[in-house]
């Protein structure tokens, strides 16, 4: 009777030290229903009745035993299956769950959308600032060539008419001193001319003098 009676001190013992299970542990748990659990029986309380009499307890005691072995028991249950979901429960996380998943993933597929289209768009504005600046630099360059270009025209032209005057006064020159050397050409002989006469006429009268002076000595 001793030995029963410690038996039992240790079942009491075991069955109030029994740890609640963690609440992640709580999804993995099957399926439960609060009715079956107060229906079932942990064990056959007749058996333990007729046990603990003959181990010498009265039918009053033996009863009392199981009844209070069978509360500790549902008791231990009770505060167990407080920690479990049910399968409605389950199937209601379980929902939620999938559509917290699927707003994220709608809200992720909207940001990537977003930021895709922002970034075609910031390509796309980059592309026109590009072109652009393309056309202004095409357009500065055009107009820078043809500033030079005219330049170069007008400094030709300049050249040219430079040259051409140049031309013209070195043909005024040339002209003047052939125009000079005529004249100098002309005085020239008109002189020669005058020198000629006058020694004719020296010539003439040097021999009349000595014809005359011949005619006196004789």
């Amino acid at each position: 009777m001793i030995q029963w009676k410690q038996m039992l001190f240790c079942i009491f013992q075991t069955i109030r030290a029994v740890p609640k299970p963690y609440n992640y542990l709580s999804l993995s748990i099957c399926h439960f229903s609060t009715q079956t659990y107060k229906a079932r029986r942990y064990f056959d309380t007749l058996q333990l009745v007729k046990q603990l009499e003959k181990e010498g307890f009265t039918k009053q005691q033996s009863l009392a035993v199981m009844q209070a072995l069978q509360a500790v028991l549902e008791e231990s249950f009770h505060d167990l299956t407080k920690t479990m979901v049910t399968k409605e429960e389950q199937e209601r996380i379980s929902y939620t769950q999938k559509v917290e998943f699927s707003q994220l993933r709608s809200e992720l597929q909207t940001l990537e959308k977003n930021d895709l289209t922002s970034t075609r768009q910031e390509y796309d504005r980059i592309l026109a600032d590009l072109e652009k600046l393309k056309r202004i630099f095409r357009e500065e360059i055009n107009h820078t060539l043809a500033n030079v270009r005219l330049d170069l025209n007008l400094e030709k032209g300049r050249i040219r008419d430079e040259y051409t005057a140049h031309e013209l006064k070195i043909k005024e020159t040339d002209t003047r001193i052939e125009n000079e050397i005529n004249n100098i050409k002309t005085q020239a002989e008109t002189i020669k001319l005058q020198i000629f006469q006058w020694l004719i006429g020296i010539i003439t009268g040097g021999g009349a003098l000595v014809l005359a002076y011949i005619r006196l000595i004789t």
